[in-house]
């Protein structure tokens, strides 16, 4: 009875172990189902659909970021604006956002499209000022800035970039002390500079200072391509000027060029046609009234028989070209900018001719989550300037004795042994300049923290230039 009853319980204690294995069994069964079910509903099979669009005019963004927040998975909005993106639930938080916009946030919940309308953020950009290396709030400014935007910039046909900032700012004269194609466009900030000096600002392109003197004589700023600028900020004052020295003396000149951005690649072509002509020419006599006042001035006339106008044989109606090609895109961690410019100026003096061509390249690279950007600029400019003897050819076409014929009787300048044939001068004498300039930077910025960013710059301007000058005395 002893052994039939320690059987029996231990019959009942492997039956109640059984039943807790049983039962243990199928709550971790149940439990792992619950899992794999949990698991297989985190993966991203619902689509969601919508349309990006610009708040003020309902126009569709082409290239705004649309990211799954916490994830990586991230998506760009087409050429209309329309989007496709995989969300796992309905407690899904998209992100999205465009340069110049406000980022917003948007919770999926049980919809299959979501429509999402974006704000402008210009009165934000609006208080930033470029200064020195980097910007400042418009607040924090102490010293004397302007800014020039493209949209403020002077219309009509620009050869030189300072024909952009003309009349625009105060304090800042933009002249000219001649007229032909390739002369120096005086710039001067607060007046005169100093004897040593001079009263040349500083001109700094994309971050990067360069050498007040121009190469081979002529616009030290002949290598930029006024098509390319973006912006144009001048520091008067010597706080805003004190990052670069002395340099810094007669003002800065900051120039930033134009930059590609995020969305569809885009090409675009432009060019230009004008004509220029003599406004006034001088009061000088004709042939008939040279032969009639001569001679009632006491003189002894030289009459050659001719009928010449010297400073209409000089002249000419000169045209100028201006052809742009730029191509621009990228994505929301790559953009890039490049153009392609070509000038042909004819000045209204003969043989006075100023060919440019200009290409320029930039690509703004993001790193690390946004914390390491790298800019890199590359520029190439050549430029080919063929001069007569101005001072010369004028002078001698408003002397010239105009019974005097141009041509000979074989069509070709006429040469003399009292006077000076300015077309003549034109044929023998020869003075050409071509200047080629490259210039090139790459500027990397980390994020260290919240209001700590290092940025270093380096820089390259390399210039070359070749003077062909040849005089020959008139043939007999």
């Amino acid at each position: 009875m002893i052994k039939s009853a320690f059987w029996q319980t231990c019959l009942k204690m492997m039956t109640c172990l059984l039943m807790m294995g049983i039962f243990l069994g199928s709550s971790l069964l149940t439990q792992a189902v619950a899992n794999e079910n949990h698991s297989s509903s985190n993966h991203f099979d619902r689509i969601v659909k919508g349309r990006v669009t610009d708040g003020s005019n309902g126009n569709g963004l082409a290239g705004a970021s649309i990211t799954l927040k916490g994830t990586a998975v991230s998506t760009l909005s087409d050429r209309q604006g329309n989007y496709s993106i995989s969300v796992p639930d309905d407690k899904a938080i998209l992100v999205v956002s465009f340069v110049g916009y406000a980022a917003q946030e948007m919770a999926v919940g049980n919809s299959s499209t979501l429509d999402i309308t974006l704000q402008t953020s210009g009165a934000d950009l609006a208080q930033v000022v470029v200064v020195g290396y980097g910007t400042q709030s418009r607040r924090d400014v102490t010293g004397a800035v302007k800014s020039v935007k493209a949209e403020s910039f002077n219309k009509g046909i620009i050869n030189a970039p300072q024909q952009l900032l003309q009349g625009k700012v105060a304090g800042v004269n933009v002249t000219s002390a001649s007229g032909e194609p390739g002369g120096i466009q005086g710039i001067t900030v607060r007046g005169p500079g100093g004897v040593r000096t001079g009263s040349t600002p500083l001109f700094v392109v994309d971050g990067l200072p360069l050498d007040n003197s121009s190469t081979g004589g002529g616009d030290p700023l002949n290598f930029l391509n006024p098509a390319d600028i973006e912006a144009i900020d001048v520091l008067k004052d010597a706080s805003a000027t004190a990052i670069y020295g002395a340099r810094g003396a007669n003002g800065v000149i900051l120039i930033t060029t134009k930059k590609g951005k995020a969305g569809i690649s885009t090409m675009n072509y432009n060019s230009s046609l004008a004509v220029s002509t003599l406004a006034n020419a001088l009061p000088v006599y004709s042939a008939a009234e040279f032969r009639k006042q001569v001679p009632l001035l006491g003189g002894l006339l030289d009459d050659q028989g001719g009928n010449t106008d010297w400073q209409k044989e000089i002249t000419r109606t000169a045209y100028t070209q201006n052809h742009n090609l730029t191509m621009s895109g990228g994505a929301d961690k790559l953009v890039y900018f490049a153009s392609f410019g070509m000038q042909k100026q004819q000045g209204i003096i003969k043989t006075n001719d100023l060919d440019r061509y200009s290409g320029r390249f930039n690509a703004t690279q993001k790193f690390l989550n946004d914390k390491l950007v790298v800019d890199a600029n590359l520029s190439f400019n050549s430029t080919k300037n063929r001069r007569p003897s101005i001072g010369g050819a004028i002078g001698d076409a408003i002397s010239n004795n105009p019974t005097y014929r141009a041509y000979d009787a074989n069509g070709k300048a006429a040469a003399y042994q009292n006077i000076s044939n300015p077309l003549l001068t034109f044929e023998l004498d020869k003075d050409i300049t071509i200047i080629n300039r490259v210039i090139g930077n790459i500027s990397p910025s980390l994020k260290i923290m919240k209001g700590l960013t290092y940025k270093l710059n380096f820089g390259v301007d390399n210039s070359t230039s070749t003077r062909d000058i040849q005089f020959q005395c008139q043939r007999p």
